[in-house]
């Protein structure tokens, strides 16, 4: 097998490892949020009893996934996960002198992989904040760097338009605020905070005393248990909760910016920054549409993969941007 073939393999493997690692996000999602108890027959006086629910679908029908089938479906992607990153770190090995991604960034998803699975072994508990977050955002890392992998082995086939050099730092502070978003709503979700603002306007509660915002974000934060079994929220969540929205909101203004800039670049990006607004309004919908439905775990769900194909899509601006050799 010459070279091209060789690579064109590594490109598959990317792909197909961008996918599984895209579905293996999702049903962790699903199963963190099923566990929690989101959208449950009861809700919200069952939410935070962890276990299984009888969870509602959109229709109010009953779950939209069998949790049982749900975790037995992510093994299975996380297997053949693993069997693809290993696959591109020995291509990656082999051909890193002739073409090749390198050894560093294989090298980053393999030890991803490898940290991800001692995380879920050995930090089981969803009770805390920051073990759910590293979870998300581990996830979110190999979904990034696999795009970008697939992407730079691709053959060089047009030139980028030069208006891209006064976009590049701007298409990587979009990256951080995306990560910045993605964590933050990763932290919610392992704070319990999701029910604490249940309106679109806000909180029942007052949530923006300084003290809440030290204890509802310190790092060895660990959430308690009540004589139920039901996890313990204090004033800290409404905090979180808004934060996260806030945030949203301008992150949100930052990046439609960002995606008009883009379309406004040169005919190299434009495709990139209709993407980008697209994805971005879809995903605002997703979060007021969650919120207004009073948290159904389908809507939840997918408000997570929204947030991974977001990742995407700004990564992929910035590949455009960061010029490279022709193969």
């Amino acid at each position: 097998m010459d070279l091209a073939r060789r690579l064109q393999l590594l490109r598959r493997f990317a792909a197909a490892c961008t996918l599984l690692v895209l579905a293996v996000t999702s049903l962790s999602a699903y199963l963190r949020l099923d566990k929690a108890g989101l959208g449950c027959a009861d809700w919200p006086a069952c939410f935070g009893q962890l276990g299984a629910h009888d969870n509602r679908s959109l229709a109010e029908g009953g779950p939209l996934l069998p949790a049982s089938a749900a975790r037995a479906f992510h093994r299975v992607a996380a297997s053949l996960l693993a069997f693809f990153v290993f696959g591109i770190t020995f291509l990656a090995f082999r051909y890193r002198k002739r073409g090749g991604p390198g050894v560093i960034l294989p090298l980053l998803v393999l030890g991803l992989t490898v940290f991800l699975s001692v995380l879920g072994i050995v930090t089981p508990s969803p009770l805390v904040p920051a073990v759910t977050t590293g979870n998300v955002l581990g996830g979110m890392a190999m979904l990034a760097l696999l795009w970008w992998i697939g992407e730079r082995v691709r053959p060089v086939t047009t030139e980028s338009d030069g208006g891209g050099a006064r976009l590049k730092p701007w298409a990587r502070a979009g990256l951080v605020l995306v990560v910045l978003q993605i964590a933050l709503g990763a932290w919610v979700s392992g704070s319990f905070a999701g029910p604490s603002c249940p309106q679109l306007s806000g909180c029942d509660r007052a949530w923006h005393a300084a003290e809440n915002f030290a204890h509802g974000f310190a790092p060895t934060r660990k959430l308690g248990l009540d004589a139920q079994g039901k996890v313990e929220t204090d004033a800290s969540a409404p905090t979180v909760h808004m934060t996260h929205r806030l945030s949203a909101l301008a992150i949100s203004a930052y990046l439609v910016w960002l995606g008009f800039r883009a379309r406004a670049s040169g005919a190299s990006y434009r495709p990139t920054g209709n993407v980008l607004l697209t994805l971005l309004l879809l995903q605002t919908a997703l979060g007021l549409g969650a919120v207004a439905a009073g948290l159904p775990l389908a809507l939840a769900t997918a408000h997570n993969a929204g947030a991974a194909l977001l990742l995407v899509s700004v990564v992929h601006l910035n590949h455009l941007l960061t010029p490279r050799a022709a193969a």
